[in-house]
């Protein structure tokens, strides 16, 4: 792949850009995994300062995709400063596709919410991102395929690089249900749910306490260890997401990413027993005030009229309110649970934006494929014509070759 820049030693800053007419913002573009562990105090600095932010902008999250080199490409990021304070942060990989260059944020390997780190003192600092990678030409293509409706700052950096001779697209839009919360359990219970719902939860609950030798435990922090993200692994290895191949948190790399969310005070585990037994657990992350509800799973042994899974869920909602959390949310897609505990909802959008011919056509073909894809007999052809290509193209090669 072509290199970006030259290599250089940690620590090294002499491509730093200063950009007139923003007094005290400077910004410069890093690459190389030396450069992320640079930058580390002052990235979680950035973030404290970054209300707005995700927990999918912290550094240990994004950290962790870098050291086990979960993503395609080169690593980079583009840093902007206001004299010596980090104001703004774009961490992304860059890898080329037949000849085009291609910029997608790093983390994009797991359905999160992507985009820039922004101190919101410092709005500026976005302009100054767009800037550097059109002058130092980047990439063709910058390509985000987890941007939330919430994001304003991403959403500015696409207008910016609009602004310099980029075109964009976004397509693909995907429903995320959460729980506008800031009240007490009791306020949001009778608000959002019928009496009848009420009665059903509250009747399922004593049922299954009273039946049920039953424990509900938490743990963060140092209580958060290998041997309790090897538990939940295997309660999710014995549940229905084994059936459609999602059962990942046994895998290294996630057991990095769990051991080092809980090693910075960013997540939590919920994990229920019933009669001894490990039965069902739900994984946290909470940042700013927000809660973001992840791989939740029950054994399948105890899927039939329990509803543990929904119990549990409810005893988090509930902890989450003595907390003071101000969202609950239920990450990307839709299902019937979500719609049942979520009072508000966002969306996540697919966005590309491309500069110069190259850029230009891989726009021009997300376009058609969104299109196609909103037009299901169109798309269902275009499947097939493409398989047929596919076919094709092997047996030609089987004859020839």
């Amino acid at each position: 792949m072509e290199k970006i820049i030259k290599n250089k030693k940690a620590g090294y800053t002499n491509n730093i850009e200063k950009l007139n007419g923003r007094t005290g913002l400077h910004g410069e573009l890093l690459q190389g995994e030396a450069e992320f562990h640079r930058l580390d105090k002052d990235w979680d600095d950035l973030f404290t300062r970054a209300k707005d932010a995700p927990a999918y902008l912290s550094r240990p999250w994004i950290q962790t995709f870098i050291d086990r080199k979960h993503f395609k490409g080169n690593p980079c990021l583009i840093a902007v400063w206001f004299e010596k304070k980090l104001v703004a942060l774009l961490p992304f990989s860059v890898h080329s596709h037949y000849g085009i260059r291609i910029g997608n944020p790093i983390g994009s390997t797991e359905p999160s919410y992507l985009g820039i780190l922004l101190d919101p003192d410092y709005t500026g600092a976005i302009t100054v991102v767009a800037e550097i990678w059109n002058r130092k030409k980047v990439a063709h293509v910058f390509h985000n395929k987890y941007l939330f409706s919430l994001d304003k700052a991403t959403y500015k950096l696409i207008t910016e690089l609009s602004h310099q001779g980029f075109v964009y697209k976004s397509g693909y839009k995907r429903i995320c249900h959460y729980i506008e919360l800031g009240c007490s359990f009791n306020e949001y219970f009778r608000k959002f749910k019928s009496t009848k719902s009420r009665q059903t939860l509250q009747r399922k609950e004593r049922k299954l306490y009273k039946n049920k030798e039953l424990r509900l435990e938490s743990y963060s922090g140092d209580e958060l260890t290998s041997q309790i993200t090897r538990r939940i692994a295997q309660i999710q290895k014995e549940s229905w997401m084994k059936r459609r191949g999602a059962a990942v948190l046994e895998q290294p790399f996630y057991q990095n990413l769990l051991t080092n969310m809980a090693g910075s005070g960013l997540s939590s585990v919920w994990l229920m027993t019933i009669d001894g037994d490990d039965a069902a657990f739900a994984y946290t992350l909470i940042t700013h005030g927000k809660l973001y509800y992840r791989w939740p799973a029950f054994k399948l042994k105890y899927e039939s009229g329990l509803s543990i899974g929904q119990m549990l869920l409810m005893q988090i909602i509930r902890d989450a309110c003595k907390e003071n959390v101000l969202s609950f949310d239920f990450g990307i897609g839709d299902a019937e649970y979500k719609r049942f505990w979520a009072n508000k909802t966002h969306s996540v959008s697919w966005v590309v934006a491309g500069r110069g011919l190259p850029g230009h056509i891989v726009v021009f073909c997300y376009r058609i494929a969104w299109w196609l894809a909103e037009h299901k007999q169109l798309f269902s052809l275009y499947r097939r014509f493409k398989k047929w290509c596919n076919l094709s193209h092997r047996r030609l090669f089987t004859k020839t070759g």
